[in-house]
């Protein structure tokens, strides 16, 4: 399903009815936005439920130990 949508001022978009229920996405959902590549992508959460499967359905890279502290290591060169 593809549609076009207007942003207003304040960066607001309004998600379409017919893309919401076809989502199943409920009132005041919790949606991760994630910028890729150029593009938003919006997912929904449902983390009221079970967070660590919600957060485990988020698809984010994952790192070792080592990498995070190479990358925390890095950082504080960086400064």
């Amino acid at each position: 399903m593809v549609r076009i949508l207007e942003m207003d001022k304040l960066g607001r978009v309004v998600i379409p009815k017919e893309i919401r229920r076809s989502l199943q996405l409920g009132d005041e959902q919790t949606l991760l936005v994630e910028v890729r590549e150029g593009e938003i992508v919006l997912k929904p959460l449902s983390l009221k439920s079970d967070p660590v499967k919600a957060i485990a359905e988020m698809g984010l890279p994952v790192a070792t130990w080592e990498e995070m502290e190479k990358q925390i290591e890095e950082g504080a060169t960086r400064e």
